[in-house]
């Protein structure tokens, strides 16, 4: 796991380094690598994406919400921890899709929180699927699929740029995929909960477009699955 810090602040950086390496969530492969500035974070993780990001709001190169948005443009996957001595700054930050905030100085405690919930958030986002289609196998991260929908003895596994296919039953991709964020909200569809933008009355919007039917009998189950993963995964 990759890890950066960027504070301009070197005695920020520092005592987060410090709280991050005795932190008890803290994989044994993790690596921390400190930045005074967004612009060379930003030139780093474009050649060797982060993983978890400790970004903070008020920098004098650029803020770190500037900083944010590059990032979230290049990776929609990479977990973004803003870092701020004022809460104002939070509502600004909402369009980054940030994982967490902590208020300076950072206690140990709300670390070791934070990163407790991160790594489980990691390991999400890279467990994989796979799967074969005639003479081909396909392995896909379950951060890459938008939703499964099942069709004619096939499902098919639509992602930003393409549709996968395979045969075989919804139901078995269901069990395997609600563990990590998705819901059932169709007979037909499942559907990945970090891409909802909302849920409306008999359909589900994502944040790349896409309309998914959602059944009457299936809403109210998928509006209690959404926020208990907003609460989960967005404080």
């Amino acid at each position: 796991m990759r890890i950066a810090i960027c504070d301009d602040e070197l005695f920020h950086r520092e005592a987060l380094k410090t709280a991050l390496t005795g932190c008890v969530h803290l994989p044994e492969d993790a690596s921390i690598i400190e930045y005074p500035g967004g612009r060379a974070l930003i030139n780093d993780h474009k050649k060797n994406p982060y993983n978890i990001i400790f970004l903070d709001i008020e920098m004098e190169d650029m803020s770190g919400l500037e900083a944010g948005q590059e990032i979230r443009r290049l990776d929609r996957n990479v977990i973004i921890i803003y870092l701020t001595g004022y809460d104002k700054y939070v509502f600004k930050s909402f369009r980054v899709e940030p994982f967490a905030y902590l208020i300076k100085p950072v206690d140990s405690s709300k670390i070791d929180d934070v990163m407790r919930r991160a790594v489980e958030k990691y390991k999400d986002l890279f467990y994989i699927v796979d799967f074969k289609w005639q003479d081909n196998s396909y392995a896909l991260k379950v951060c890459d699929i938008v939703y499964l929908e099942s069709r004619l003895r096939h499902v098919n596994f639509a992602t930003e740029n393409n549709v996968y296919k395979c045969v075989g039953k919804l139901v078995n991709f269901e069990n395997r995929l609600l563990p990590y964020g998705f819901i059932r909200c169709h007979q037909s569809y499942l559907v990945n909960m970090s891409y909802i933008k909302c849920i409306e009355k008999d359909e589900i919007t994502t944040t790349l477009g896409y309309s998914i039917d959602m059944s009457t009998r299936r809403k109210q189950e998928c509006l209690n699955a959404f926020n208990n993963y907003i609460t989960r995964y967005r404080v």
